[in-house]
């Protein structure tokens, strides 16, 4: 993939913290979750940064696969595991990095749903304006194609063209093929 066919938008750590804050502020206004769970893997540190800032002790995930690769949706999303505290009766946060089609959050909130949950909520740190699920919380909305930090050694290898310095200089970690 090359930046000139899809608009990419390389989101730094401290652009991370900034959303997370941003999406916790609103968490804090409205109803802090008793459990979260993050959609992993693009929610994963998300979901622990959120737990951190919000003071939250249970966290679980459902891990779902849906891109084959950078752009490249499935047929659908399809779960592959699941490791769920006992949220039956609680107050629920559901967590992912990016919503785009909104399928892969459509399913792991109706995974959670099943679960009996007394309130359950969303957060992203962004939103594709054409996704089909809107979350309750979230940073912005963009376009783009995200890459985060977590993910440059994913991305070359999905074939993406590094063009910031910072996920350049990130990418001497990466072990490649």
């Amino acid at each position: 993939m090359s930046e000139k066919s899809t608009k990419v938008k390389y989101v730094s750590w401290s652009a991370v913290e900034e959303a997370i804050s941003h999406i916790a502020k609103q968490i804090k206004e409205s109803h802090v979750p008793e459990v979260v769970i993050a959609i992993v893997k693009g929610g994963l540190i998300p979901a622990r940064v959120l737990v951190d800032a919000l003071a939250i002790e249970e966290i679980g995930f459902i891990e779902v696969k849906f891109y084959k690769g950078i752009g490249v949706a499935g047929d659908k999303p399809s779960v592959k595991s699941i490791a769920l505290p006992q949220i039956r009766g609680k107050s629920v946060l559901v967590v992912d990095d990016v919503v785009d089609s909104g399928r892969t959050m459509q399913l792991a909130i109706d995974i959670v749903s099943a679960h009996v949950p007394r309130s359950l909520r969303s957060a992203v740190l962004y939103v594709k304006p054409w996704s089909t699920y809107i979350p309750d919380y979230y940073h912005a909305i963009t376009d783009e194609w995200i890459i985060f930090p977590w993910e440059v050694c994913e991305s070359i290898k999905e074939g993406v063209l590094l063009l910031d310095s910072e996920f350049v200089k990130a990418s001497e970690r990466c072990e490649l093929d």
